[in-house]
């Protein structure tokens, strides 16, 4: 029992921290092939939008699986095509250790307290979500 609750935990703890695409919009049926734009204007099919999407990763990961990861997340929420909107550069800290020590003299502690921030590089990458008109069924 104690072995599968350590599993779970690992788990857990494993799939919460890792990259996550955060989506707002409509789904569809399923595509299999999602056409890529940088601006709304060069779209010459008539179209709608569906939603917004932000991916949050560490800086590290190539462009190419980036771009792979949003393209699938689109085939699965049903885009024909996807606009990449932004791409930022992100730093974020994290509490990494902390520390005290001192020493009781005359009933009062004298110590020093303090602690670290550690900073990662990441990379948001927001993108719009398209369903061409005729695609959509009535």
């Amino acid at each position: 029992m104690k072995k599968a609750m350590g599993i779970l935990l690992l788990a857990g703890t494993l799939t919460s921290c890792g990259p996550r695409i955060i989506y707002y919009g409509r789904n569809y049926t399923p595509t299999t092939n999602v056409d890529i734009f940088f601006r709304e204007n060069d779209i010459t099919d008539e179209h709608e939008i569906m939603g917004k999407l932000v991916y949050e990763v560490t800086a590290r990961k190539k462009s190419e699986k980036v771009q792979n990861k949003l393209m699938n997340e689109g085939k699965r929420k049903g885009a024909d095509a996807i606009i990449f909107d932004d791409i930022e550069l992100t730093r974020t800290g994290s509490k990494t250790a902390g520390a005290a020590g001192g020493a009781v003299r005359s009933g009062f502690f004298f110590g020093l307290f303090g602690s670290s921030t550690k900073y990662s590089k990441g990379q948001e990458v927001k993108g719009t979500l398209v369903k061409y008109k005729k695609n959509i069924l009535k």
